[in-house]
């Protein structure tokens, strides 16, 4: 058992930083998308938090109530709350450590976007949903071999009227899905 306690010590449960910072928030892609998750991902933390506290607040008042027992039966609920109690503690942690990395983005991402009014933000909102719907059509492109897949192609009918005849314009005029995506990729 030393063994395997040694190899979890390396364990994470939760995202690194590269994940967080890359597969969670870079890949929404513009600024107010990625800050949109950040404040799920903060919301769903905080949350988290609470109820991993509450329960590891609980667990010791259980170990009280259960601490002048000595029959063998309480050793062993003893030993199976301290391994939970552990296992809450590490989740507190990991929780918070998370918190604290998708938090630092946020403000990152706050000091870029400013303050939000109302159309502020439908702009925003606007803007990364047609952004969306650029990568999208872009990556269908080069994946399909200049196709556009059913699921892009509906995305881009949803938009407003002038942004889906911007998309389809750029689309169907020599369309490079390099630019659309916004990156430069090789074929």
């Amino acid at each position: 058992m030393r063994i395997v306690d040694t190899l979890l010590s390396d364990y994470q449960s939760r995202h690194s930083d590269f994940q967080i910072d890359n597969f969670i928030i870079g890949k929404q892609g513009d600024n107010w998308s990625m800050y949109k998750q950040c404040l799920r991902e903060i919301h769903m933390r905080s949350t988290s938090l609470v109820t991993l506290k509450e329960d590891l607040e609980l667990m010791d008042i259980e170990r009280w109530k259960w601490k002048f027992s000595i029959s063998k039966k309480s050793k062993i609920r003893k030993k199976r709350r301290a391994r939970v109690r552990n296992e809450l503690v590490k989740s507190i942690n990991e929780t918070e450590r998370e918190l604290k990395r998708f938090v630092s983005l946020a403000k990152k991402l706050k000091r870029k976007i400013g303050e939000l009014s109302y159309e502020k933000r439908a702009v925003l909102e606007a803007d990364s949903w047609l952004q969306k719907a650029r990568r999208m059509a872009g990556m269908d492109m080069l994946i399909n071999r200049g196709q556009i897949s059913q699921t892009t192609l509906e995305m881009i009918v949803a938009l407003p009227p002038r942004e889906r005849k911007s998309i389809l314009y750029e689309i169907a005029n020599g369309p490079d899905p390099n630019r659309l995506i916004g990156m430069d990729i090789k074929r």
